[in-house]
This record gives C-alpha cells, structure tokens and sequence, in this order.
C-alpha cells in the first residue's frame, strides 16, 4: 500500500509540473492572429467601364512653308476653334479603405480643329487677297492609358464624392487636313488644298484631374459620375510637299459616366 500510494503521489505531482510548464510556456509568447482569409485580398479589387463626352479647349495653331504660304517663318493661326468627341475607356483598380488606385484605357472619336489662316502667310499683306483668306481645318483622335490615384471625401447613405489625379501617356494623331479660301478669296482665284499628311503620330506625356460622385447601386456595383481636365500634350506633323503643322496644347474638359464592379464583398479590406 505504501508503494501504490508513493507511485499516485509522484504521478500527480509530474502531471502538475508538466501543466505549470505549459501554462509559463504558453503565458511567453503572443496570441496568434486569426488567419488571413482569401476574402481579405479580393474584397478590394474592381474592374470599371466608362463613356466619356469630351470639349476639346481652343489650342494654338501654326503652319509654315505650306503650298499657299511663301516661305518664311512659321505662321499663328487666329480665330482658333476645337470641336468635341466622345469615347469610351476600360480599367482595374483596387480600394482600400478611403483610397482607390486605378489604370484606365481610353479611347475618342476625331476632334476637329480649325483657325483661319493670312494670305501669303502674312498678316501685314496689302492684299488683294482678303486678311485672313483661308481657314485651316484637321482632326486629332486621341488615345490614352493612365495611372490615377482617388480620395474618397466620406460617405452619406450610399453617396460617396471624391477628388483625383492621373498620370500617363496620350497618342495623338492628326487626319483629314484640308486648306478651305474664304469665299473672298475664292472670288480671286484662290483654290482649296487638301495636303497628304506625314508623321501625323506624336506620343506625349498625359496629366489629368479629376473630381465626382459615386454612388451604390448595390454593395458591389457603384454608378460613377465625374469630371476629368485632360492635358495630352502637343502636336506637330507635316505634308508630303514639305508643309508643317502644330497645334498646342491638346486639352480637353470631360464628363465620365461608368460603372464600378467590386469583387467580393463589395466593402473593400477591413470592411472598408
């Protein structure tokens, strides 16, 4: 008896001795995190689709040793006009909290641009000719892929405005390039001139801003309205018969409207 009751006696106190050591071991380290869940990455990401109007602003125009100038210097256009476009883009981005990051590819129809030319290139010439004698008309098709960074400025039941900028290229290319006389001009024998263009592709540097409102149509889908200021740069191209061009810079105000898709819960990471 003495024997079974030492064997309880030691069993018992290396059972509590082992319990002691794993409740020190355990109170040393830190708790361990809950596990990441797949949701936690995807929940963030959206995909987005917009069509976009868009005002192209007035731009300096010039042209120089064309068929119906003399040689010489190049030559200011005035009464400069630009015509609208419209358009469409695709992009990916991902949201995390109050920030949203995104890269978009958009497309537009021709713009057309035009100004009024001098006779002779001139606009000092004593005539006959009247000042000015031509109007100078093209179109610019414009292409662009940006990288653009958002703030959203709170939330009120589903509406949610934010501000951004966007950085990128554009490719600018110019069309239909057509030499018109006034009808002045006409009168006096002047004929209208339709150059074949050259090197009428020019890639540029491309900075945007941007500002508007979104809001939810679902948890994931997010209708977007918004203003965007484009500034692609400038352009230069020539004619086969040794004429050159330039307009600058090429810049437009644009009303977007698209869609945003959020993948998973909609919330983005840490239900945000």
């Amino acid at each position: 008896m003495k024997r079974l009751a030492l064997a309880l006696i030691a069993v018992s106190f290396v059972a509590t001795a082992g319990g002691n050591a794993e409740a020190a071991d355990l109170a040393g380290r830190a708790p361990l995190a809950p596990p990441l869940l797949v949701e936690d990455f995807s929940s963030g990401w959206y995909i987005r689709g917009d069509l976009s109007a868009s005002l192209f602003r007035r731009a300096a125009l010039g042209a120089a040793n064309t068929s119906y100038f003399a040689p010489g210097q190049w030559v200011d256009l005035n009464g400069t006009r630009a015509g609208s476009a419209f358009g469409g883009g695709l992009g990916v981005g991902f949201k995390y909290k109050w920030f949203r990051l995104d890269t978009t590819l958009d497309i537009r129809s021709a713009a057309r641009l035009s100004g009024m030319a001098p006779p002779n290139g001139d606009w000092n010439d004593p005539g006959p000719l009247p000042v000015p004698a031509r109007t100078e008309r093209f179109s610019v098709t414009s292409q662009t892929a940006l990288i653009n960074a958002y703030v959203d400025i709170g939330g009120w039941s589903g509406v949610t405005p934010y501000i951004g900028a966007g950085l990128g290229v554009a490719r600018l290319s110019a069309a239909s390039y057509s030499s018109t006389p006034v009808p002045a001009a006409a009168a006096l024998g002047e004929l209208a001139v339709t150059p074949a263009l050259t090197s009428a592709t020019k890639w540029n540097l491309a900075v945007a801003a941007m500002a508007g409102v979104s809001f939810d149509i679902t948890p994931q889908t997010k209708l977007d309205i918004g203003y965007r200021y484009l500034h692609m740069g400038s352009l230069r191209f020539a004619d086969s018969t040794g004429g050159s061009y330039r307009a600058g810079p090429v810049a437009a105000h644009e009303i977007r409207v698209g869609l945003r898709y959020m993948f998973g819960d909609g919330l983005g990471p840490v239900g945000q």
